[in-house]
């Protein structure tokens, strides 16, 4: 009976731990220029990765720009196999979410993503993996369509019906529309208000925060954790992981 109760005990804390890890709110941006995608920002433990992708002659090819669109660089070999490899062997550690921000038309892209993925469906499922579409995407009220293990990134200006918003369980906005800051010096008061009253908001909704083009410094990194930003992005893998892992206040 005490073994039980020390594994059951155990595995609560280990759980709460997880759970609490800084590095599961560290989300790789533009993933896909570091020297190997994927692999880079998942072996430092990165709770949520973003590719972008373009619809190419039926096939999903992953650039920034189209001028860097490669036949080899697919988004089955970047991301999909190496994906499932992890997800069949349970190691997923920290990564919960893969956001795919479509760069052609949601007519185009969004078919070839739920066709690539739907063979995948039970396991993303199963491992809790979120998949986040991104960019280009259908009508809000089109949502409801898509298969369960898809859901959408959501915008501060749509409103989300009883059904829909099961759909959008993140919320994304520019960090610009709320001011300009460069990361470099504190942040004003009167920005930290703005920000915070805008998060709160979309947690009260029931949806996770994350907000693009913000300055990418260690300051930031402080002030956008501090106001409750579920995730903070980057380009620069490395100093982001170091400082959640060892230098970031609780």
């Amino acid at each position: 009976m005490k073994n039980w109760l020390f594994i059951i005990v155990f595995s609560l804390i280990a759980n709460i731990c997880l759970a609490q890890n800084p590095l599961r709110r560290a989300h790789a941006h533009n993933d896909y220029e570091h020297t190997k995608p994927f692999f880079e920002a998942f072996q430092l433990g990165f709770g949520s990765i973003e590719s972008d992708v373009y619809a190419v002659n039926g096939e999903l090819l992953v650039a920034h720009d189209i001028k860097d669109l490669k036949a080899d660089r697919t988004l089955k070999a970047l991301y999909i196999d190496p994906i499932v490899t992890v997800l069949k062997e349970d190691k997923q550690g920290n990564f919960h979410q893969f956001l795919i921000d479509c760069k052609t038309s949601y007519e185009e892209t969004l078919p070839l993503i739920i066709k690539a993925l739907e063979p995948y469906a039970d396991l993303i499922q199963k491992r809790g993996l979120r998949i986040v579409i991104s960019g280009n995407r259908p009508p809000v009220k089109d949502f409801i369509l898509a298969p369960a293990f898809i859901t959408f990134d959501g915008r501060s200006n749509e409103n989300y019906g009883p059904g829909i918003d099961k759909k959008v369980e993140l919320e994304s906005d520019a960090f610009y529309k709320f001011g300009i800051w460069n990361g470099q010096k504190p942040m004003s008061d009167e920005l930290k208000i703005k920000l915070k009253t805008y998060i709160d908001k979309v947690h009260s909704q029931g949806r996770k925060v994350r907000l693009w083009a913000t300055p990418d410094t260690l300051l930031s990194y402080q002030a956008f954790y501090d106001l409750g930003a579920d995730y903070l992005g980057t380009d620069h893998l490395v100093e982001l992981a170091d400082y959640l892992r060892l230098g970031i206040s609780k």
